[in-house]
């Protein structure tokens, strides 16, 4: 049987629509019947973004340190808290569901290669309801 993720790979990365927190939003709407209305405008730069996620990250989401199914994954990259994905639990291994710049469109990586793509993981949040 096929994971709900797989659905979401290869659609088109859109900046401010099927961005990492345009990708967010859709998934929990669609996938798990919850309405996350994480902001559509971004701050300028990435120190910008950074402190964006650092002040909004704890009224969207609480941290988890078990991620179930849906949960969110905050990542750092370049050095700065900016990137956003979806935690999925396939046959029992952890990968993440993430809306990428660099590719170009929404892929789908083991938890443990990220750091392969320059991203490393700050934390595991789950989501609160508007």
């Amino acid at each position: 049987m096929a994971h709900w993720s797989e659905k979401y790979v290869g659609l088109p990365y859109v900046e401010g629509e099927m961005d990492c927190a345009g990708l967010a939003r859709e998934v929990q709407r669609r996938e798990f019947g919850r309405v996350i209305d994480l902001p559509s405008e971004r701050a300028p730069g990435l120190r910008g973004l950074h402190r964006q996620i650092e002040a909004l990250k704890t009224t969207y989401a609480t941290p988890t340190g078990s991620p179930q199914d849906g949960d969110g994954v905050l990542m750092v990259s370049r050095g700065a808290l900016d990137h956003i994905g979806i935690y999925c639990d396939i046959g029992g291994e952890p990968w993440v569901l993430h809306a990428m710049r660099g590719c170009a469109q929404v892929c789908l990586h083991r938890l443990r290669d990220l750091d392969g793509l320059n991203l490393t993981v700050e934390g595991f949040y789950q989501w609160l309801e508007n």
